[in-house]
């Protein structure tokens, strides 16, 4: 077989449709094409899907009329480049499945984060609701402790950490203490002001993605939360949507030192 193979042979060859002195030709030939070669290999590789995929386990719930109608009709042999135009068909078919099931995987990932944030605002604003209204014992280091928060925490985030002036919001910084969220160690700032409870800002380890600021009603207060640069961020207090952004801003701004 001096000429090139061409698709149809190789498919017969690969389905075992040949005969032996068919069969010594092909061989013979595909020892000096190497392109022919990777046909084969592919077409078996194909072939191995459609089997696996095709599987009599994957077909257990087939109409009992559509297995008699299979029966009834004439067998005839599918000439072997029907067969792959099928096996392509049904590739095709196996990857747009394939592709709609990661699809719903990626979604049903990005819901479950997105429940996991909202449970983690929720359990802050719990924290908050309690602590805002201890008085005295709001915090517990005091704010005249500015130093000593700051690197405390500064070593807890492996970071730098400066605590932000909020005095254009009207709000005096009042202390800090430490909690735990998700098994991480969380700085919670507390803020007082002349009118209402005070507010909190709190700092904890986040994934690396960007999360943009996303604001929610719990426990009747306002929860901002964000996510940068491996960090999460919020703010929670009786705050109108307005207030959160503003403050979120400056703590966004500076909160982090070089």
């Amino acid at each position: 077989m001096n000429q090139r193979i061409d698709d149809i042979m190789l498919a017969a060859y690969v389905d075992g449709e040949l005969n032996p002195h068919q069969l010594r030709e092909i061989e013979q030939a595909l020892a000096h094409d190497a392109e022919a070669r990777l046909k084969v290999r592919r077409m078996r590789e194909v072939s191995g899907l459609l089997r696996a995929a095709c599987a009599e386990s994957h077909f257990q719930d087939i109409p009992d009329r559509l297995v008699e109608l299979v029966h009834r009709r004439p067998r005839r042999k599918i000439r072997s480049w029907a067969k792959w135009a099928i096996a392509a068909i049904l590739l095709m078919a196996a990857y747009m499945g394939t592709a709609f099931l990661l699809e719903t995987r990626r979604d049903s990932e990005a819901n479950a984060a997105t429940e996991d944030l909202q449970a983690m605002m929720e359990e802050i604003a719990e924290y908050h609701l309690v602590y805002a209204r201890q008085g005295e014992h709001l915090a517990e280091i005091a704010a005249d402790r500015r130093g000593e928060i700051e690197a405390w925490f500064g070593s807890l985030m492996n970071r730098r950490l400066r605590i932000p002036d909020l005095s254009a919001q009207n709000l005096t910084f009042a202390g800090a203490r430490l909690l735990v969220l998700e098994g991480n160690p969380a700085a919670q700032l507390f803020y007082s002001r002349d009118q209402g409870e005070p507010i909190a800002v709190c700092v904890t380890f986040g994934t690396p993605e960007k999360i943009p600021l996303n604001i929610a009603r719990h426990r009747g207060l306002s929860v901002g939360l964000w996510s940068d640069d491996g960090y999460l961020h919020v703010v929670v207090g009786a705050l109108t949507e307005e207030d959160v952004r503003q403050i979120a801003g400056v703590v966004d701004k500076t909160l982090w030192t070089l």
